[in-house]
């Protein structure tokens, strides 16, 4: 059996270009913008969480975690 699974295609199922639109004009189409705090206080609010901070990249993250775990270059 050859079943073929499409890798990274989106799905657009309702309103998913509207918003992506909504965001550009918006001029905030990597983060940080509407979209971006209401997917936080979902989450927050789905997990109980007390902050919820997303970020555009994997790169992004890891930085953001050093810097809330005040490490220095020196730290091992």
């Amino acid at each position: 059996m050859n079943i073929r699974i499409p890798f990274n295609k989106p799905s657009v199922v309702g309103h998913e270009l509207r918003y992506v639109g909504q965001a550009v004009a918006g001029g905030h189409a990597s983060g940080d913008g509407p979209f971006t705090k209401r997917a936080q206080d979902m989450l927050e609010e789905s997990f109980s969480a007390r902050r919820v901070l997303l970020t555009t990249s994997c790169t992004a993250a890891l930085e953001l975690a050093a810097l809330l775990c005040d490490l220095r270059p020196a730290t091992r």
